[in-house]
């Protein structure tokens, strides 16, 4: 059959993009006012590609991303999302706001996915009604329909562009000519893959990982390594050096996350892994599919019944004029992406095993494991993006195959196919979310801002699309991980401990913002409000502002605050029975502060100690007596794996301490410091 002409690529751009606007209706009428999905992952999404316009990308500032104050390198907690950036920051330069730069990338993401899927599958079938079919089953498969909350996950429309530079580059002609020949235009389509690789890689961290799954078996199967494996290495090398860039931002997460201690267990992974009914769990967005109970949005993975069927009716027709073995030794593209896709989708399995046993050997994923990164990703179920691209090429290439058999009826086959595809994507109504009101806060240059409850993830969303307006240092955090000084915070406040609070007001201003909608018994309200020198400064739509300035205090052990120098004195510890320790110095002596390695059991301590000294062992007196929140949570900061608390008891001497509550292992970690004379 004689190949189609191309279409001209702005008229396929403009059909993607009407497109794009209809699926996502009536996102197109609000893009001034409203975020598609729910107001917690868009919302972060938002403020990360807000951070990125206005601050220089990779450098300390931006690190030290103003949220999970007063924790340092907070942005390596989350997706950075650069590859996003691309459109979003010139588009905030030039005065869009950040709502409107997030909705135009959401628009781009399915647009771009139609378009280069449109060229990826033409260049390989040479028929316009393959493209189409190929940038509809990308661009508005039905898994999309899920995932409306990961901007990131959405933003895949590199991977069949990245796919385009390989395929057109093993297909060039090789030559020596000048820059504008043969050579030259081989070497920009290694570019064009090298380009594409990296702003992918740029988007989303998980896809980062997963496409080399990909790529390894796309050049195993399509280089001739036997004759002209000159075209592999080239290829290798390209990609080797297009993820330069990436590499001192990978080793800026994994110092992080060793710092921090963070790492996914194989438990959450599990939990976030494809099951075999995933696949037929439709999301409650699709329109004409009957939505199913899934666990999460990330169990909806349902990949439409016209692809699937055209990809069996594909392979069948191979099996039928036994062209299977010719296309082998051919290395034919529809097996190839009939198998990535298979492929993918025992990846989004997950790794496996009994729940409180190793990963199965058998599960691809469990494989990867072994490799630098993999510990960090909860959510193998991810690998479907990647599936819905190659199932896509799959379907296109069927298309292409199937289409001469139709005869007359090509017209109506392809219509068939187009309206079969459009079917199974079509989503209802895409539901919008009002971001948070704004909280204007006065006379506050200097203040940090924490709002409260801080263990309520929206909260905390909320939190940070405030922090866009006022630009305030803000102890709460929205992330992939929960950093363990912000556990610790939460713990205490659980406890009506408000000495954290108290101890981050000493070096500057601290505003307090309670939100009344998650503080439905004003239960926070009235905790704050116990706080000595607080104020109530305003009421405002997100719930009561106060501000808190608390003195600096001599005895407090926040870092930067002077005290003479300490040695550590000489005593023994015995349990006292009833919950009290005590420690015998043997003699009077001054003491300077009781220190102990917390390390993982915050549980164990109480939320108040007390502390008491005598010289005899007869008569007691108050030494200390306080909240333990701020001294755990200035020990995490510090050193978050032994949490070396220390509670300063300036001015006490005494030869005996006694302790209580005090738990069964404080008897072997307490240390006593004395001044140094």
């Amino acid at each position: 059959m004689q190949d189609d002409d191309r279409l001209p690529a702005v008229v396929v751009l403009l059909f993607f993009v009407l497109l794009a606007v209809f699926a996502t209706w009536p996102l197109a009428g609000h893009l001034t006012s409203h975020i598609p999905g729910d107001p917690g992952d868009p919302i972060l999404n938002t403020w990360i590609l807000w951070w990125n316009a206005h601050a220089i990308p990779l450098t300390e500032r931006w690190w030290n991303a103003p949220f999970l104050f007063p924790m340092q390198n907070a942005m390596a907690l989350s997706e950075h999302l650069l590859g996003i950036s691309v459109f979003t920051t010139p588009m905030q330069w030039a005065g869009a706001t950040p709502i409107v730069s997030y909705n135009v990338a959401m628009l781009l993401s399915f647009a771009l996915s139609g378009f280069f899927a449109y060229q990826l599958a033409f260049r390989l079938t040479r028929s316009n009604a393959a493209g189409w079919c190929a940038g509809l089953a990308f661009a508005f498969g039905p898994y999309r329909a899920g995932q409306l909350s990961h901007l990131q996950v959405l933003t895949a429309q590199w991977m069949p562009l990245m796919l385009l530079g390989l395929h057109e580059y093993l297909a060039a002609p090789a030559g020596r000519a000048g820059a504008l020949g043969k050579a030259g235009r081989r070497t920009a389509w290694l570019a064009l893959f090298g380009a594409a690789w990296l702003l992918q890689a740029l988007s989303n961290g998980y896809f980062m990982l997963f496409l080399p799954a990909l790529i390894v078996p796309w050049l195993v199967w399509f280089v001739d390594w036997r004759r002209n494996p000159r075209a592999g290495l080239d290829i290798f090398t390209a990609w080797v050096i297009a993820s330069l860039p990436l590499v001192p931002i990978l080793l800026e997460y994994r110092d992080t996350h060793e710092a921090l201690g963070l790492a996914r267990s194989l438990g959450d992974i599990r939990q976030f892994s494809a099951t075999i009914s995933s696949f037929t769990h439709a999301s409650p967005l699709l329109a004409l599919w009957p939505a199913a109970a899934g666990t999460s949005q990330e169990d909806f993975l349902f990949p439409g019944i016209t692809a699937i069927v055209l990809v069996v009716v594909g392979l069948g027709l191979l099996v039928v004029r036994s062209e299977i073995r010719a296309a082998f030794v051919l290395r034919s593209p529809l097996l190839f992406y009939v198998a990535a896709t298979l492929l993918m989708w025992a990846l989004a399995l997950g790794p496996g095993g009994h729940p409180d046993g190793p990963p199965a050997w058998w599960r691809p994923y469990a494989w990867l494991l072994w490799l630098p990164g993999f510990e960090g990703l909860r959510v193998p179920a991810r690998f479907a993006m990647i599936g819905t691209c190659t199932l896509a090429i799959a379907s296109a290439l069927a298309v292409a195959r199937l289409r001469p058999y139709a005869r007359g009826w090509r017209a109506a086959f392809v219509t068939a196919v187009i309206a079969g595809l459009a079917a199974d994507g079509l989503m209802e109504a895409v539901p919008l979310a009002q971001p948070p009101a704004r909280v204007m806060l006065q006379d506050a240059e200097t203040a940090a801002v924490v709002e409260i409850p801080a263990d309520d993830p929206f909260v905390n969303a909320a939190a940070m699309y405030r922090q866009i307006s006022h630009q305030r240092p803000l102890v709460n955090g929205y992330t992939g991980h929960t950093p363990p000084h912000y556990s610790v915070l939460t713990f205490a406040l659980a406890r009506s401990d408000t000495s954290i609070l108290t101890a981050l007001a000493r070096d500057r201003p601290l505003v307090i913002i309670v939100n009344d909608r998650a503080d439905t018994g004003r239960g926070f309200r009235k905790l704050i409000e116990r706080i000595p020198g607080v104020a109530l400064e305003t009421v405002s739509s997100a719930g009561p502002v106060f501000r808190l300035r608390a003195p600096r205090n001599p005895a407090s052990s926040l870092p930067g605050l002077p005290g003479p120098p300490v040695k550590a004195l000489t005593g023994h510890a015995l349990d006292a029975g009833d919950q009290r320790l005590v420690v015998d110095l043997e003699t009077v002596q001054e003491v300077a502060a009781i220190q102990f390695d917390l390390r993982g059991r915050l549980k164990d301590l109480g939320e108040r100690l007390l502390i008491e000294g005598s010289d005899d062992g007869i008569r007691w007196r108050q030494v200390w007596m306080g909240w333990t929140g701020e001294f755990v949570f200035d020990a995490t900061l510090r050193d978050r794996q032994r949490v070396p608390v220390q509670i300063p008891l300036r001015g006490a001497r005494a030869a005996l301490l006694r302790i209580y509550p005090a738990p069964e292992w404080l008897a072997k970690e307490v240390r006593i410091l004395g001044t140094a004379q």
